[in-house]
């Protein structure tokens, strides 16, 4: 279904594409900065405040737009170049491998690595406004040949077989309940060979009950179902996949997080205008420092686990 609607109350709204375009002509892309005019400025803000007040439940076009003001192009989440090179490079990704990211938001993590690595990615997302967003912001960012969007059910994911050479998830996984099924239906996914390379939340020698994690999983916008690490890699093995890697990568996920947002308070403190983009970057910074906070605790952490589906020996 289109993240618009046709009832009474949004008739009158523009449609996901033409506010997308306005939002997309708003905003500085890959450093260039257009001047716009006084009616143009005027017609976006008409566009983006019609989102209500400030919330991280749901991606109105607003939510959207203060995440990748924080994070980047086409970023819902905190991951730094430097970050999606950590996790793409030993993969050894080039345009001969067919490439699918689990939780592709807003698409800016498949574009960046249709553009590192020339290769054909495809994106699922189980929220159907941001696997429409992405759409429309790639076909304007030119790399719709090579990357698309699917909408899933990560609970019951069911990827087409042996239809991908690697797969890789940065934070998606930790709100879905049904884990083995969807490490099972990724390692089905996977060609013989094939390898997965994630990161997310998680636990380790704290229970998933625990008094401390409980404030913290009913403030996630979508649920919070965070396993231990260890639990992790043997319900990987218990699939099928052989994993080798299992790093703790907490400290510099934590250090990028803060460095968003202090880059975010220097811009602001230089003179850069936000508008009413502001409180929204406020809502979502105090999503971010309770995750934060529960790291410092050491209550929860994350960590870069890879894995191989084996040859196929017959």
């Amino acid at each position: 279904m289109s993240a618009e609607s046709d009832s009474p109350d949004t008739e009158a709204r523009p449609s996901i594409k033409h506010r997308l375009k306005a939002w997309w002509d708003g905003y500085e892309l890959e450093g260039e900065t257009v001047e716009r005019t006084g009616a143009e400025a005027s017609e976006r803000e008409k566009i983006i405040i019609n989102d209500g007040p400030p919330t991280v439940k749901g991606w109105s076009l607003s939510r959207q737009q203060s995440v990748v003001t924080l994070f980047g192009e086409g970023m819902t989440r905190c991951i730094p170049d430097e970050v999606k090179e950590n996790l793409t490079q030993p993969l050894g990704i080039n345009k001969k491998l067919s490439v699918a990211e689990i939780g592709s938001g807003l698409g800016g993590f498949a574009r960046w690595v249709s553009n590192e690595y020339n290769a054909y990615v495809t994106g699922y997302d189980p929220d159907q406004i941001l696997q429409d967003a992405a759409i429309e912001m790639t076909k304007m960012a030119g790399r719709s040949r090579k990357v698309n969007f699917f909408h899933c059910d990560l609970e019951k994911f069911n990827p087409k077989e042996r239809s991908a050479d690697v797969v890789y998830a940065s934070e998606a996984l930790f709100p879905v309940k049904n884990k083995a099924g969807c490490f099972a239906a990724i390692y089905k996914m996977l060609k013989p060979s094939g390898q997965f390379m994630m990161s997310d939340y998680m636990l380790e020698g704290i229970a998933q009950d625990a008094p401390e994690l409980k404030d913290w999983r009913s403030a996630e916008p979508v649920g919070a179902h965070p396993i231990d690490v260890q639990e992790t890699r043997n319900l990987l093995t218990s699939k099928g996949f052989e994993v080798s890697i299992a790093e703790n990568i907490t400290a510099p996920y934590k250090a990028n997080v803060l460095r968003a947002f202090a880059d975010y308070a220097a811009r602001t403190g230089n003179g850069e205008k936000s508008g009413h983009l502001h409180e929204w970057i406020l809502k979502e910074g105090e999503l971010w420092m309770r995750r934060i906070k529960l790291m410092e605790a050491g209550h929860l952490k994350v960590f870069r686990i890879y894995a191989r589906k084996p040859v196929d020996i017959r």
